[in-house]
């Protein structure tokens, strides 16, 4: 900057309103980096639960299984039971040559016939010991089932004996007919013994939608896919199929798609005559899917209109045939992960927080609003001082060192979700896309963000925190900002609301007006000396002059509207609302409440999609009505209106058109056969070639 001198500046870190996010990977658990925390916890203390049984999966171990063998066996009256161990027979083998091998080791007996495992391969059940079980033979009980776990992979069958006599042997059919399942199956790895399925160990990767270990496979960890949207292919539903409620068959390229259609509709017993929103699910399912029986030939029955578009998609090589598509694709949930993210092995891991439900998946805690979810690891943090949860895939007992650990990734969680309580922004879901957050939202986060890194003798610089805050949760801000002070820290802050002002240490008020009146510090001081100082910011925040605020207009009865219905999206709960057209209307509420889906993601998509124009995909809604009011709708938000560091405002509006022109037609430019694109520093010729019209350049330097 143009100055004489800066002393004393120490690290600084400025947090602007300004939302840079655009990527849709990016969220709120990603911001505050609590999802670096979750997926740690995640992968050190979570529980598996099988895929197919839905039975916890754990790795047992000697100790553990006789233990848990004892205690089934109280009610019994020293039950006999047969230990045994899985064989799998090769491909390349038969079940009695395996026996004969199994044989030549000192392995006699096997317990029923050879069975069909998970991936259809022959088992064979290898008896390695029969006893009573009796606490006195506990230690017998443990040396067999140590030999059979070690015999059979890891896993070991235990089953009661159907008899008393030692030399019986079970393999004769008749007795196999009549044999009961295991009474107890065991796995000393991460493998369901009843179902057969092994699982991997999990890693933090595994809960992480940004590593290609754990995002889904089809979505790519951004749960959303592109596809044919219904909604845009059939846009106005009171519209019958003969009037053309299916669009891309009205041009004259497809005009043969609809003279098929209503060829073969009379025969299905579908109404070409009733409006699409009339029809019943089957008739609409054979619009879009076509006749049970299709053979592929488009002639003999009828295609639908979703092979219709599989039949475009293969001639997506030609230019018309994408643009085409484009009109009528739109993002949807992604059917394989449902918006998760994720693999399906990641959602069957549990973490227990709450004894009301029997566990939280990593996407359950996405879901849950911060100041719910910190309440939940709040309970963590008291059950692990208290003696702890199990680490993933234990038999219940840990570590010291993996207890602190976990004690630790839980505190660090519970940590940021406070700062983010405490900022105001407790009603935000970890899974939140951070491009849908305000300004305001995304630097109350980046302010929790500085707080849970600790940083000290740091200067913080904010632009306006206060910016989308009711003035209830003000005091919410300036406690956070007191913290980071209190912590050794600086704060510069530009601001307008007055209970920051009031709470500052010290004020500069810059003036006295606006642009080339202003430039000065016309006041330096403690906020109350600032409220008796005669500037235009002391007079107003001393109270001796106020701005009253004008009476608002009645709304007639007959006054044209824009009405809402049944509005579900983020926490509006069905909500129906009526908008006066040619009215100021103003919508407010605390932060939180729902303002910025009804207007941004519900109310602005709507109408965008009624008046035929591309836009974002509409929130969750019954209907909107009253588009036909209007021409056209503008969104006018607080992202930045250049695209790039050339552009301005005179380009902005369109001013440099016009002067671009008139400096073409001055004589030395009209001799010198300039164009208007000459005198432009956004393409061509004339701009400076250095810096590529920006007027500056980026030196690297390298310290």
């Amino acid at each position: 900057p143009a100055v004489d001198r800066i002393e004393g500046v120490p690290p600084a870190i400025a947090i602007d309103q300004t939302n840079p996010v655009r990527s849709s990977r990016s969220t709120v658990g990603t911001m505050t980096e609590i999802n670096d925390h979750l997926k740690l916890l995640f992968a050190r203390a979570s529980r598996l639960y099988c895929r197919q049984c839905a039975r916890p999966v754990r790795r047992d171990t000697p100790g553990a299984i006789v233990d848990e063998l004892l205690r089934r066996g109280q009610p019994l009256d020293r039950p006999r039971l047969l230990i045994t161990f899985p064989i799998r027979v090769p491909a390349n083998f038969t079940a009695d040559e395996v026996r004969a091998h199994l044989q030549a080791q000192g392995y006699t007996r096997t317990h029923g016939p050879a069975e069909r495992g998970a991936n259809h391969q022959q088992v064979l059940h290898v008896v390695r010991d029969r006893l009573r079980l009796d606490a006195a033979q506990s230690q017998r009980l443990r040396e067999s089932v140590e030999e059979a776990l070690r015999l059979g992979g890891g896993r070991v069958d235990v089953w009661l004996d159907p008899g008393s006599d030692p030399a019986a042997d079970s393999t004769d059919p008749a007795d196999a007919a009549a044999e009961a399942p295991p009474w107890a199956r065991f796995s000393s790895e991460l493998h369901c013994a009843h179902c057969d399925i092994r699982y991997n160990e999990p890693t933090p990767s595994t809960f992480s939608f940004n590593s290609p270990l754990g995002a889904c496979e089809r979505c790519r960890g951004f749960g959303r896919v592109i596809g044919i949207d219904h909604a845009l292919v059939i846009p106005d539903p009171r519209k019958s199929l003969r009037d053309g409620a299916i669009k891309p068959w009205q041009s004259p390229s497809f005009k043969e798609c609809q003279a098929d259609m209503e060829k073969y509709a009379p025969a299905a017993g579908i109404d070409l005559d009733r409006p699409w929103e009339a029809l019943d699910a089957d008739a609409r399912r054979w619009v879009l899917g076509g006749d049970a029986g299709w053979t592929g030939k488009w002639k003999t029955q009828w295609y639908g209109l979703d092979r219709f578009f599989e039949w475009l998609e293969s001639r997506a090589y030609k230019m018309h045939i994408r643009v085409l598509l484009s009109r009528y694709r739109s993002y949807t949930t992604c059917p394989d992960c449902r918006g998760t993210r994720l693999k399906p092995d990641a959602l069957l891991w549990h973490l227990d927080l709450d004894e009301r439900r029997p566990g939280y998946t990593v996407h359950d805690l996405m879901l849950v609003p911060a100041q719910r979810l910190r309440t939940l690891f709040d309970g963590l943090q008291q059950a692990l001082a208290d003696g702890g949860a199990p680490a993933a895939g234990d038999d219940g007992g840990r570590s010291g060192g993996e207890a602190a650990a976990t004690q630790m990734l839980a505190a660090e969680i519970a940590s940021r979700l406070r700062f983010l309580c405490e900022v105001g922004l407790g009603y935000l879901t970890l899974d939140r896309q951070s491009r849908t957050l305000s300004g305001g939202e995304v630097q109350r986060i980046n302010l929790t963000t500085a707080l849970g890194t600790s940083l000290v003798n740091t200067l913080f610089v904010l632009d306006e925190p206060s910016i989308g805050l009711h003035p209830r949760d003000m005091q919410r801000v300036i406690g956070v900002m007191e913290r980071l002070r209190d912590a050794g820290n600086s704060l510069v802050v530009v601001e307008h609301d007055p209970q920051i002002m009031l709470a500052a240490d010290r004020i500069l008020d810059m003036g006295p007006g606006p642009g080339d009146r202003g430039g000065q510090i016309v006041f330096n001081g403690t906020p109350a000396q600032l409220q008796q100082a005669d500037t235009a910011t002391g007079i107003y925040l001393g109270g001796r002059r106020r701005i009253e605020s004008p009476g608002g207009q009645p709304v007639a009865a007959g006054t044209p509207r824009i009405v809402l219905e049944g509005v579900r999206e983020h926490n509006l709960k069905d909500l129906s609302v009526e908008f006066p057209l040619r009215r100021l209307v103003t919508v407010t509420g605390v932060s939180g409440s729902g303002k910025s889906t009804l207007i941004q993601d519900v109310l602005y998509p709507a109408l965008r999609k009624l008046l035929r124009k591309p836009g974002p995909t509409a929130g969750e809604h019954a209907r909107c009505l009253g588009a036909d009011w209007i021409e056209d709708v503008e969104l006018v938000d607080q992202s930045p209106i250049g695209k790039t560091t050339r552009s301005n405002p005179a380009s902005v509006v369109g001013a440099f058109d016009p002067i671009r022109r008139l400096f073409a037609l001055a004589p030395l430019a009209l001799e010198r056969r300039y164009s208007a694109g000459t005198f432009s520093f956004n393409t061509g010729d004339g701009r400076c070639p250095t810096c590529g019209g920006n007027g500056f350049e980026h030196v690297e330097m390298q310290f």
